[in-house]
């Protein structure tokens, strides 16, 4: 058999095999014990950084850049909490000291940190005031008496001409200390770590304008009446606080178409509506003191259009003048141009008193149109107060409300006279009156608006004719309408000087 060489053979070829398999000749050999273990990955956290303010910061003018928000509370408390020296307030030549503990002046560094902390660790730089806080209520205490003691009165003072009879109130402004501008410049002065100790304040002029008092008013008409060759009726009447300056008001004068504004009032009372044609004639007898319109509302006022009407009408006016407002000496018993009328059919007719009547001085008359300035300003007086909803027309007269007085004001705007009453006016000013004049009076009577205050005024100017002379003309008389009206208004609104 040739078992032997089959067995070598074997041999052989796994020999070989081994050697293919094996490490390379040129593999370094490491010995088992250096091999290093695989070692994981460390699990240990960095440091967290604390934020701080970035480079540029400022809070309340203190650097804060670089510091985090317990070292920013360290330096601003430091910086901050220094009690301020008083502070010197002066005004001119007086002074006054304000200790800013006794306003409670306070800086809440907790505060200002708070509404700084939104930048922390941003990168962006922070830049904040310094805030305080004040017991204003303590400090306008102080300042209040400080402008007490600093302020001066505006001077009243009048102006008046050589050549006609005419007077303005005028006024120098005085002067003082606007407080809430001189807190607001305080509150400023001390919002600094280290305040001023001292702070000029300066006085403004006053803006408010001075009031004319009643006893002034009076006495300044009664030398503008003192130069009159006649007699001067005023009545001036405050319609918010029902002040009165009166002159000679209960002297009796002749109505002449003043009396219109009473006309009207009894058409109003008696009369639902108007018809056109009425309409016309309000408006005719108010714009241009027509005597033929006043008559035939005189006569519309009893239902009747005849000249008889007309008398019926004027007692029926006289009667609600005396008895249901209570008024004196203002009475027509005649209608207008009925002298022919009256001598034609020989007819009767009421009169009042043979002059001299009422109250000193007395004027010259007649017996049948007569007014005074107290009554004639009471017409205009209650008219205004049923405008507003009040007072004894609506609860007399069923048919007045305050929308037909109003109408009654806005028909007295419409008048076209400019030159007695209104011609002491600035212009654009409304006046709601009715004028009058005969040969040796006129008058203008009314309510005027104005900016500094209402009133209800009333002047009534009389001259003697003398021998030969049958008529005063506008040019003599009207202008001292004016002046006293011009009073008037400018007591209410004086016109400010420059100093």
């Amino acid at each position: 058999m040739h078992t032997r060489p089959r067995i070598a053979a074997l041999l052989l070829f796994w020999s070989f095999l081994l050697v293919a398999c094996g490490p390379s000749a040129d593999a370094a050999v490491v010995p088992r014990s250096t091999i290093a273990p695989t070692v994981a990955p460390s699990s240990v956290p960095s440091p967290t950084l604390i934020p701080v303010f970035a480079a540029g910061s400022r809070v309340a003018g203190v650097d804060v850049a670089g510091l985090d928000i317990s070292a920013a509370r360290e330096r601003l408390v430091a910086a901050l909490t220094i009690t301020p020296a008083p502070l010197d307030l002066r005004v001119d030549d007086v002074s006054l000291t304000i200790d800013p503990q006794t306003i409670g002046r306070s800086v809440s560094v907790e505060d200002l940190l708070s509404q700084a902390r939104v930048a922390l660790g941003t990168g962006k730089p922070v830049s904040l005031p310094l805030t305080i806080s004040l017991n204003e209520t303590a400090l306008r205490a102080q300042l209040v008496s400080l402008a007490n003691r600093v302020a001066t009165p505006a001077q009243i003072s009048v102006i008046s001409s050589t050549k006609i009879i005419s007077r303005s109130f005028a006024y120098t402004p005085g002067t003082t200390l606007d407080v809430d501008a001189a807190l607001s410049r305080i509150r400023a002065a001390l919002s600094f770590a280290r305040p001023a100790t001292t702070l000029a304040l300066t006085l403004t002029e006053d803006p408010v304008v001075p009031q004319v008092s009643n006893e002034r008013i009076l006495a300044e008409v009664q030398s503008m009446a003192g130069q009159w060759s006649g007699v001067i009726g005023f009545h001036l009447h405050d319609l918010k606080t029902g002040t009165e300056v009166r002159f000679h008001d209960k002297t009796v004068f002749a109505g002449a178409s003043t009396i219109k504004v009473a006309i009207m009032l009894n058409a109003y009372i008696n009369l639902p509506k108007f018809t056109k044609e009425q309409e016309l004639w309000l408006d005719e007898m108010i714009k241009y003191s027509d005597n033929i319109a006043a008559n035939s509302l005189l006569a519309a006022a009893v239902g009747g259009t005849s000249t008889e009407s007309a008398f019926a009408g004027a007692t029926q006016m006289s009667k609600m003048l005396a008895n249901d407002l209570g008024l004196k000496n203002i009475y027509l018993y005649v209608p207008y141009e009925a002298l022919d009328y009256i001598q034609q059919k020989k007819i009767k007719y009421t009169c009042g008193p043979q002059d001299p009547v009422g109250e000193k001085p007395y004027t010259e008359t007649g017996c049948a149109l007569r007014a005074t300035p107290f009554a004639i300003a009471q017409i205009y007086e209650v008219i205004d107060t049923c405008a507003k909803g009040g007072g004894v027309l609506p609860e007399k007269f069923a048919k007045l409300s305050p929308t037909r007085c109003q109408q009654m004001l806005d028909r007295l705007a419409t008048n076209d006279d400019k030159t007695r009453m209104v011609a002491g006016l600035p212009n654009g000013t409304r006046a709601e009156h009715k004028s009058g004049w005969i040969e040796n009076l006129q008058a203008d009577n009314g309510i005027i608006r104005s900016p500094g205050g209402d009133y209800a005024l009333a002047i009534y100017v009389y001259k003697k004719l003398p021998k030969g002379v049958f008529m005063w003309t506008d040019e003599q008389m009207a202008p001292v309408v004016a002046a006293f009206s011009r009073l008037a208004y400018t007591a209410y609104n004086p016109v400010k000087l420059k100093k």
